[in-house]
């Protein structure tokens, strides 16, 4: 049998010096394979958590699939003929806050009003503010889903982008109980007020307050062959004069792009197959005033506080419950009853994002656990480091889940934080964002943040919860080269004009 074995070994080892380059490949094919199926089996079975968020593409709204609108009951309250007409004699115009009547947008506050907190105190609730342009109003539905308080919605509307959010609205109000809670604004620019294109025959929305009945686009055919006809200068000066008095705004074809009309075609309650509809903003290629969104939003808040946020965030659960205890709790009953809110203090949220296929966690201990699985990181971590990256972030991550809400610490928004543009619980008291600044030109919430600087305002990091992004495809996810110098030349002028007004703080880095 020793024989047999020696034969054996030295027939092998003779073997192995021939053929080793092959055995060596083998033997690495084999060790690859190994790994790969340890890897398998631990994804499967070594993390019981991956099977209950599972793997699918985020789509807002579809816990409603299979779900039909109610023909006959709405839970939303719908003014000024909304959603089938806009009868401008009933609407009052408002200016944006910021920038007041020197601005080229305007204001309709509640289009939509909202009914569940309407009998609550403004300290009893809190508000969610936010803004969104027609092809993202369907995120909303998840906001109002998990957040318990009134929503505050302003919508971006020139032209007949109106029409295309009434049909959104519309069929999400006879979907879903809990758009009660949202009250919807518009805001739009001065020359493109808003239009509904259906029933066809409407008021005249060119002209607020005009009770004409006609075809619009007849009486723009009728207007320019009238102005053609005139012959002599003097005779088209008193016309000229006469379409000013009538506040009647000759629009050549050329002016705009032929905008079609467009037709929200629904599934089910989960809204349309593709979020991405046609808008009159797009087809014109007219920059988004997200400022003036936020500011609106903010302004027709009805509560003390209020945070305002994007409209793809969603929050932690009772986020909104949480926070008005811990307030409470750190006021006092009698403070806190009498409507107290504290001063130059702003609450942040930590913002986080998940990886494509994955489920927005609900609480705390889901999320730390995906984030040390590499499956969410905080908010923009890949794209801007430096903007939402709070201080503290490893101490939140590695701090036990508390049951409640509350401060985990109190900082400033200076050196090395100087670029940071947390979302936070504030009042109406903190300083207005910037109206001139566009989203597609970037750096949007920057000048706010840096004036809260100045005014040393404290930044108390919330603990218990948190707002969360999914992993979607973005709609028009491009910024304009042109725009962002745009905004850039904007900022430097509203950094000169802190300078002028705030004294100078060498760790708020004014520039």
């Amino acid at each position: 049998m020793t024989k047999c074995y020696r034969i054996c070994g030295a027939y092998l080892f003779r073997l192995s010096r021939k053929h080793s380059t092959v055995l060596l490949i083998a033997l690495f094919i084999l060790s690859i394979t190994v790994i790969l199926h340890l890897f398998v089996y631990k994804k499967h079975h070594g993390h019981p958590s991956a099977l209950r968020i599972g793997d699918f593409d985020y789509r807002p709204a579809s816990f409603l699939k299979n779900k039909q609108p109610n023909d006959n009951q709405s839970y939303c309250h719908f003014n000024y003929g909304l959603p089938t007409t806009l009868k401008w004699n009933e609407v009052k115009i408002f200016t944006p806050p910021e920038t007041g009547k020197n601005s080229s947008y305007r204001v309709i506050y509640n289009a939509i009003q909202a009914t569940y907190y309407e009998n609550k105190s403004s300290y009893e609730a809190v508000t969610y503010a936010t803004q969104a342009t027609p092809e993202f109003i369907y995120h909303i539905v998840e906001i109002a889903r998990y957040w318990e308080g009134p929503i505050s919605l302003a919508v971006f509307v020139p032209n007949y982008d109106l029409d295309v959010t009434m049909q959104i609205m519309n069929q999400l109000c006879r979907c879903y109980a809990g758009m009660s809670k949202i009250s919807l604004h518009l805001f739009y620019p001065k020359k493109y007020p808003p239009r509904i294109r259906r029933p066809r025959k409407i008021a005249t929305t060119e002209i607020p307050n005009s009770s004409t009945t006609q075809n619009i686009d007849d009486i723009l055919r009728v207007k320019r062959e009238r102005y053609r006809r005139v012959n002599d200068m003097q005779s088209r000066s008193e016309y000229i004069q006469w379409v000013r008095r009538k506040r009647i705004h000759m629009m050549m074809a050329r002016t705009l792009k032929k905008y079609p009309e467009t037709t929200v075609s629904f599934v089910d309650c989960s809204g349309p197959e593709n979020f991405d509809v046609p808008t009159f903003r797009r087809e014109n290629n007219m920059k988004y005033p997200i400022n003036v969104g936020r500011n609106v939003a903010r302004m027709a808040s009805r509560t003390n506080y209020f945070v305002v946020s994007d409209i793809e965030l969603v929050p932690s659960d009772g986020l909104a419950t949480k926070f008005l205890t811990m307030v409470r709790k750190l006021m006092g009953d009698k403070k806190r009853d009498g409507g107290r809110i504290f001063v130059k203090t702003v609450f942040v949220v930590p913002l986080f994002e998940v990886e494509r296929g994955e489920a927005i966690p609900r609480d705390k201990d889901t999320l730390v656990r995906m984030v040390s699985e590499n499956r969410a990181k905080y908010f923009h971590q890949k794209v801007c480091s430096h903007c939402q990256r709070f201080p503290g972030l490893q101490s939140w991550l590695s701090r036990p889940a508390p049951a409640v809400a509350e401060p985990m610490l109190i900082a400033r928004r200076e050196y090395p934080y100087h670029r940071w543009e947390p979302i936070y619980f504030g009042t109406q008291n903190e300083p207005w964002y910037s109206e001139a600044l566009t989203w597609e030109g970037r750096q949007d919430k920057m000048t706010q943040m840096l004036e809260m600087c100045l005014q040393q305002y404290h930044m108390v990091v919330l603990d218990g919860g948190f707002l969360c992004h999914a992993a979607t495809t973005r709609l028009n996810a491009t910024h304009n080269r042109q725009e962002e110098s745009n905004n850039h030349r904007k900022y430097l002028n509203i950094i000169a004009a802190f300078k002028h007004k705030y004294k100078d703080r060498p760790k708020c880095k004014v520039k």
